[in-house]
């Protein structure tokens, strides 16, 4: 299944693909998962227009 794209999923994906928190990579090249804070908060705005669809 694909996803329409909304405008809090792009924004969710524009803030992933350049965040260098989200970005940040362990030593074996693994996304480190570090917190942040506008990731969060992005994704809880996307979470809550699929959940109003």
């Amino acid at each position: 299944m694909i996803l329409a794209e909304t405008p809090e999923r792009a924004a969710l994906w524009d803030h992933c693909l350049t965040c260098p928190t989200c970005r940040a990579i362990d030593a074996q090249g693994a996304n480190r998962n570090l917190p942040c804070e506008t990731r969060d908060r992005l994704a809880a705005e996307h979470q809550q227009a699929r959940s109003s669809t």
